[in-house]
């Protein structure tokens, strides 16, 4: 089946039910801590391919929500965050191409797909495989992913200890993406780069927008 997803970061969007989600009740340690703080009185301002783009967590009853937006993009997640790892619900994306053109679409999975496991540490690895719902399309979806090291990461916005994650996205549509992210605790996604490949929308953002590869970096913390 045609996969149209891109895997971004977490930064990466979700609602209710799934087969699973039952499993994670009552297990929320969300906290300042976190690489999902929810502060609503904090909106994280990044330069990305897209131009300018806003991001903010939030609450929704047990889920924490991350909401990115650009003038032409917008991209949420909705996340079960427990002691075990962070782990994505639901995805939300939506692209306006050209004047004309837009891409939307939502994804939902048979099984929460693990965006990385908790305590978060370098050498870490993980695994996740299983299937990716939208449209009416059914994709089988393998995640690899790698706790590379701590790094300390200069941005406009200051100087972060994060530590650094690199994701392999495949699936049975024949696409790959290689997402790489920095996450500082207390604050969330500092850097992200997305490469890509294969069909879909990443190859019509490929294709028509010259988007082999997506970047995301803070430039600015702002106060409400």
């Amino acid at each position: 089946m045609k996969n149209n997803s891109i895997y971004i970061i977490p930064l990466l969007l979700l609602f209710f039910t799934l087969n699973d989600a039952s499993s994670f009740k009552g297990k929320s340690i969300i906290n300042s801590d976190s690489y999902f703080p929810v502060n609503n009185k904090i909106t994280l301002v990044y330069e990305s391919s897209f131009g300018d783009s806003f991001t903010k967590y939030s609450k929704k009853g047990e889920f924490t929500i991350s909401s990115n937006e650009a003038d032409k993009f917008k991209y949420r997640q909705t996340l079960i965050i427990n002691e075990e790892g962070v782990y994505v619900i639901e995805t939300y994306q939506f692209l306006k191409i050209l004047l004309f053109i837009k891409k939307e679409a939502t994804f939902t999975y048979g099984k929460p797909l693990l965006l990385f496991p908790i305590p978060l540490l370098p050498g870490m690895k993980w695994e996740w495989d299983g299937d990716e719902y939208s449209n009416g399309n059914t994709n089988k979806v393998k995640v690899t992913g790698e706790a590379i090291d701590n790094e300390s990461i200069i941005t406009k916005a200051g100087t972060f200890e994060t530590i650094k994650l690199e994701s392999v996205v495949e699936s049975s549509s024949n696409t790959k993406n290689t997402v790489i992210e920095w996450y500082a605790k207390g604050i969330g996604l500092i850097k992200a780069k997305i490469v890509i490949e294969g069909g879909g929308l990443e190859g019509t953002l490929r294709d028509i927008l010259g988007y082999g590869t997506i970047d995301f970096e803070l430039k600015e913390i702002r106060n409400q």
